[in-house]
């Protein structure tokens, strides 16, 4: 698999922490984006509140605001000795008949007014987008590159609410129900372009929800957002196929985190956290061995610390215990085969588990860690692999679901030790 490949089949696999990742970021590109529409549709909502079919809309109308319409509709009046509009004859002998008032009169008086179809689909479209942007706004923190998007939007939609024909058609529109058929059709075969733009607004929001493949992918191309670096997605891309992992073995559903500055799990599945760049809470720092302690002295006297241990992603089970750690490496050369790469986690996951487990239980943890790299040609695990031995995976394994196995082993392990536990107690 080519360089070029292998980014795009990141980005596919990755699309359900794409679309939560809310850090500093850089356009994304799709083609068979991997999604739950029905569980992802909220975020998809507030993606397409910033995206062109919108952002055209608000465009257009910041310029052209008078293209907004009223229409001639007659409202019955009933006057004394006086006509307002098309005369009654029926009408008005009838209400004579009824109220004994010889003179009373029943007219149809031709208004202008905001409460059309057109109108209803362009209003509905303006709050809900508002309403969206809002939302999308309040989850980001406060150096998220979502919010350059949110900012082209939003204050123009905030504006264009104000406009008086746009306020005057939202009060006398009922926006808590959709436009109908009817009303979308008229917009599109409206003259005014931006009756048209927001009947092709309308309808791309409706494709999304339906769960329209091509739609979504042509929305995440204008608008996903990704980590600033490879290296980056392919730790998120094992952390997610960790979290698909267990969810299969504990025959559970997992729920992805928001990726923001905090430190909170990126999923949850089965009483099982996963974190990513984060120690935890349950991580130690280990005593320095004689090495270590000598490369602190070293920087000391540089005015430098040692630096502070950041795995690439930990398990935490429901005691908030580490049961495995993940250290992953990415590299784009071709010629290069993985061994340095495998040298230099296997190190990392040593030092890593001496945070977590006393040096008499570090085997136990490795048993259930894993070294992940972009592409293995060197080294192998043995069959059976070895008490204590990190499992090796690259890729085309998660992508093969070939994780599964591991998951099962951990699951199980977790299983029997509660069970351990209950006898115990």
């Amino acid at each position: 698999m080519t360089q070029d490949r292998r980014e795009a089949a990141l980005n596919d696999y990755l699309v359900r922490f794409l679309l939560r990742y809310f850090r500093r970021a850089q356009d994304v590109g799709v083609a068979q984006p991997d999604f739950d529409a029905e569980r992802d549709v909220d975020l998809l909502r507030m993606h397409w509140a910033v995206s062109e079919s919108v952002r055209g809309l608000v465009d257009h109308l910041s310029q052209h605001r008078h293209e907004i319409q009223a229409v001639l509709r007659s409202r019955p009046r009933q006057d004394d000795a006086r006509v307002r509009g098309r005369f009654d004859a029926r009408a008005t002998l009838i209400r004579r008949l009824v109220t004994g008032l010889p003179t009373m009169t029943v007219s149809h008086e031709a208004v202008r007014t905001l409460e059309s179809g057109p109108n209803h689909v362009l209003t509905w479209v303006l709050e809900t987008a508002w309403r969206l942007g809002l939302r999308f706004e309040d989850l980001l923190p406060e150096d998220a590159t979502y919010r350059a998007a949110i900012e082209r939007t939003t204050p123009g939609l905030e504006t264009i609410r104000r406009f008086d024909a746009v306020h005057q058609a939202a009060k006398s529109i009922d926006l808590t129900r959709r436009p109908g058929p009817q009303a979308v059709k008229e917009a599109s075969r409206s003259r005014r372009q931006i009756y048209v733009l927001a009947s092709r607004a309308y309808r791309a929001l409706q494709s999304i929800e339906a769960g329209d493949a091509d739609a979504i992918a042509a929305l995440l191309n204008d608008t996903l957002l990704g980590p600033l670096h490879l290296w980056q997605r392919f730790e998120l891309a094992v952390g997610l196929g960790v979290v698909k992992a267990l969810s299969e073995a504990a025959s559970e559903q997992f729920a992805l985190g928001f990726l923001g500055g905090g430190a909170e799990p990126i999923g949850r599945v089965a009483g099982y956290q996963v974190h990513w760049q984060s120690p935890t809470r349950a991580y130690r720092q280990p005593l320095a061995e004689p090495s270590e302690a000598l490369t602190a002295s070293l920087l000391k006297h540089y005015g430098l610390s040692l630096g502070t241990d950041r795995p690439d992603l930990v398990v935490l089970d429901g005691e908030g215990a580490a049961v495995a750690v993940v250290e992953v490496k990415y590299f784009s050369s071709e010629e290069n085969d993985g061994a340095d790469a495998l040298r230099g986690a296997v190190g990392q996951l040593v030092r890593y588990a001496r945070g977590y487990r006393a040096m008499p239980q570090v085997e136990d943890l490795l048993d259930h860690s894993i070294v992940a790299v972009v592409r293995h040609e060197a080294g192998s695990v043995p069959d059976p692999k070895p008490y204590g031995l990190p499992l090796i995976v690259d890729f085309e394994d998660l992508i093969q679901l070939r994780l599964q196995p591991w998951a099962q082993r951990l699951v199980a392990a977790g299983e029997a030790q509660r069970s351990a536990w209950r006898v115990a107690g």
